[in-house]
């Protein structure tokens, strides 16, 4: 059981560490994504997925070419 008073300090914590910048950048992100994503149903599942998986391809292409053109060093943490 949740009493009232658990509830109303939860929500304060939230408050209290709310960014209003960041979710508004987070918001302003997630929109672009669905515009470029030629979606018109309004379904924003998968979108930051799809993203990554495009980002992901694009950063291995990018690692192997600078490896080829001997501008690539492997980091390490």
């Amino acid at each position: 059981m949740v009493y009232k008073s658990q509830t109303m300090s939860n929500y304060s914590k939230i408050l209290e560490e709310w960014d209003a910048e960041q979710e508004n950048r987070k918001a302003l992100f997630t929109d672009f994504l669905y515009q470029r994503s030629g979606r018109t149903n309004g379904l924003f599942t998968g979108l930051w997925q799809e993203w990554c998986q495009e980002a992901g391809v694009q950063a291995r292409e990018e690692h192997f070419n600078a490896i080829e053109s001997g501008e690539g060093k492997i980091k390490t943490a």
